[in-house]
């Protein structure tokens, strides 16, 4: 139907196919992360041009960079709390008596303001 694209049939629960879910060729796809890597937002004009040469519906780039932009969000929030992770981990417990007794940044810590305090 599409060149150069595969199609793979979404079933119901029945077992009946509903619809061809459209998958993108390799050669598509690198295109996409090569622009993906230029810019993530697309402009009217570089969606068009780019579903052009790509032989697919402007719907389809613009759906496949936003749920790429989903995906990228999600690996920087999976890099930071790794990283802030391992910094905690890196960091001596502290004590309470030690946040209510030395001062950060000028000011006094109360119970309630103390890193260290878990509550369940």
């Amino acid at each position: 139907m599409l060149d150069g694209l595969d199609e793979e049939e979404c079933l119901e629960e029945g077992g009946q196919a509903t619809e061809k879910k459209m998958r993108l060729s390799m050669h598509q796809v690198k295109a996409l992360e090569k622009n993906f890597d230029v810019g993530n937002k697309l402009e009217p004009e570089r969606k068009v041009k780019l579903a052009e040469e790509l032989g697919l519906q402007p719907r389809q780039v613009a759906i496949w960079f936003q749920n790429r932009r989903a995906r990228w969000k999600t690996k920087v929030l999976e890099k930071d709390y790794a990283m802030l992770k391992a910094n905690r981990e890196k960091e001596p417990p502290r004590n309470c008596s030690d946040c209510l007794n030395s001062p950060s940044d000028n000011r006094q810590l109360s119970g309630d303001d103390c890193p260290s305090v878990v509550f369940n």
